[in-house]
């Protein structure tokens, strides 16, 4: 049985911290935490901490702080991250409408399931998705929590364009893309809150740790919540 965590160097100027190799969320919370711990003991020469579904990645300076003190410094953080309170978890329910134009893959979606259109929606909708951890494009948030009975692989040519507030998955990920870009998603709805706005801040509404629902509304319900925020949704 392999020792977790791990602590390498990634490059001259990183320390990647990586938990069990599964996307989990337990893994995901010792992700957090340690990155809160780290976060909070503001050591000289840190300039990020950043989470992924199971590692951390931890860039410094090493004019300030030599590779073997900083791995240290990280070590004694792992044993107090366990007893770090997180955030409370936030809840989101974004409204979304599904199917026709703006779920284009809902149908073929339902066919290789062997499930009606209305069947994966409903699934889809009651499921609550772990936030665990935002990146990629414009705070892409990454998602976790799809349930088995909808997994279906990446499209095998991804599109070349889909409209932000796009609503998919893929194999057990799952996402609502912030801003119009290509993807090899499912795409089965859409919402129109807006997900990324770079003018406030923080301009993403999500941290790792929240919880995303997409409660299924008509197109009139959908287009009612242009231009209104995560945040009135919670």
């Amino acid at each position: 049985m392999e020792d977790w965590p791990k602590i390498k160097p990634s490059g001259d100027s990183a320390v990647l911290v990586e938990f069990e190799n599964r996307i989990d969320p337990e893994v995901n919370r010792a992700v957090r935490a340690l990155a809160l711990t780290i976060e909070s003991d503001r050591f000289p020469g840190v300039w990020e901490v950043l989470p992924a579904y199971r590692t951390l990645m931890v860039t410094y300076d090493p004019l300030q702080v030599e590779y073997p003190v900083l791995v240290d410094r990280i070590q004694g953080c792992l044993g107090r991250a366990g007893r770090i309170d997180l955030p409370p978890r936030r809840v989101f329910r974004l409204p979304t409408v599904y199917g026709g134009a703006h779920g284009p893959d809902l149908e073929r979606v339902s066919r290789v399931l062997h499930l009606s259109p209305e069947e994966v929606t409903r699934e889809f909708s009651r499921a609550r998705f772990l936030v665990y951890f935002i990146g990629f494009i414009c705070g892409l948030a990454y998602l976790g929590g799809l349930p088995e009975k909808l997994r279906v692989p990446r499209l095998t040519t991804p599109r070349t364009w889909v409209p932000g507030g796009s609503v998919g998955f893929a194999g057990g990920q799952v996402n609502a893309i912030t801003t119009d870009q290509p993807s090899g998603f499912n795409y089965i709805g859409r919402t129109f809150v807006i997900l990324y706005d770079p003018r406030t801040f923080p301009p993403i509404p999500f941290v790792a740790g929240d919880e995303i629902l997409f409660p299924p509304v008509s197109e009139e319900e959908a287009l009612e919540a242009r231009g209104r925020r995560a945040e009135d949704f919670l």
